[in-house]
């Protein structure tokens, strides 16, 4: 077999996993951009790319990446929020929208989402083909592309969470490696996305402290993540007046562990938090006995974190967990292929219904969308 013919087998899996995600999120915007009144049973109450558009935070993001938190812009009237409300949205997923503005801001919105989403299968695939994780690396991989259902929700829409899962992919990869300065990049970037970033943080030091490489080095590399919070946040204050001003918008949510099992109503939503709460113990249990502690330890100190969080939209905060949780649970999928593909089939049919019948759902007010739009 010739160099030529290697260099395109080994290609190959990228390849299908880059086609798989970009046709699959065609295959779900396709009712939308053609402005589909319904398929099959699934009647969209509202239909067009406006639908896509409008979904929360998408335009929130926009804004951001047109203002980049100036203090002043006719964008925070138009779309009837005080401008300190964006310090919530981090700067990195609304700068990948501006440097891909030339195609329509809202247009970038929806690329940058897609293309962040194939870097991430692509770092999970990496990940579980390089340190031989899985039986079958790249169906795992297409199993991530689809599920959670809200991930594949999450791709297709305007939201960080897909830029933020590959940085911290990116991160954990380097850190298996060994490649501090690596993983202090990607972790920054990742806090520079969302706050949860600054979990990374105890990632590393605790790696570094089991693998005796806690030296004066690595240490002050490692404090250069929490120091690009503080960076951050006196941006705000230059542009806000206010150091604090994400903790303003989103403050509110964090109570004692396991509050939203108390306030909730819905026995519903309670059950599936407490069901979700205990996959994801279980998943982190099960990479540290796998050896996998940079993973472990991530999931682990995301589900503290993420216990302390009184918000509905609570299950959308696991998603970075996610990718790690498949590979803790890696050995329950099929060895068989035919079965894995049926069941990746099967995970998204589910996921393209989820996401069909999820967007025209959560829309911000048309008001402050057509605002936005007339004030850009």
């Amino acid at each position: 077999m010739t160099d030529e013919t290697l260099k395109s087998s080994a290609l190959l899996p990228y390849l299908v996993i880059i086609s798989v995600v970009g046709l699959s999120s065609l295959l779900a915007l396709m009712p939308f951009l053609l402005n589909i009144e319904n398929v099959f049973s699934i009647y969209f109450v509202q239909t067009g790319m406006q639908a896509v558009y409008r979904f929360w935070d998408g335009p929130l993001y926009v804004v951001v990446s047109q203002t980049m938190y100036t203090p002043e812009s006719p964008l925070y009237a138009a779309s009837g929020l005080w401008a300190s409300y964006y310090a919530a949205h981090f700067p990195l997923y609304p700068f990948a929208i501006l440097l891909l503005s030339p195609f329509g801001v809202f247009e970038a919105m929806i690329i940058a989402t897609i293309l962040f989403a194939a870097a991430a299968a692509v770092m999970f695939y990496q990940i579980v083909k390089e340190f031989e994780l899985a039986t079958h690396p790249l169906l795992l991989t297409l199993f991530f592309a689809f599920f959670p259902l809200r991930w594949f929700l999450y791709r297709n829409v305007g939201a960080s969470e897909p830029a933020f899962i590959f940085l911290c992919l990116a991160a954990i990869y380097f850190l298996k490696k060994d490649q501090i300065p690596y993983f202090v990049i990607a972790a920054i970037l990742a806090t520079f996305t969302r706050i949860f970033g600054i979990l990374l943080f105890p990632v590393l030091l605790a790696s570094l402290i089991w693998k005796k490489q806690l030296n004066p080095k690595n240490f002050l590399l490692s404090l250069l993540i929490p120091a690009s919070v503080l960076l951050l946040f006196t941006y705000y204050f230059i542009s806000f007046g206010d150091f604090f001003a994400y903790f303003a918008v989103n403050g509110g949510n964090i109570h004692e562990p396991f509050r939203i099992m108390v306030i909730f109503s819905d026995s519903y939503f309670r059950e599936l938090y407490g069901i979700l709460i205990v996959i994801y113990a279980i998943a982190a249990i099960s990479l540290w006995e796998r050896g996998e502690k940079e993973m472990a330890l991530f999931t682990g100190v995301s589900l503290a974190l993420i216990s302390l969080v009184t918000h509905g939209d609570v299950s959308r905060y696991m998603l970075p967990m996610a990718p790690f949780a498949l590979i803790g649970f890696e050995r329950v999928f099929p060895k068989n292929k035919i079965l894995f593909i049926g069941i990746i089939v099967l995970v998204a049919v589910l996921a393209l219904i989820y996401a069909w019948t999820m967007i025209p759902l959560n829309p911000v007010p048309e008001e402050m969308y057509l605002g936005i739009r007339n004030a850009l």
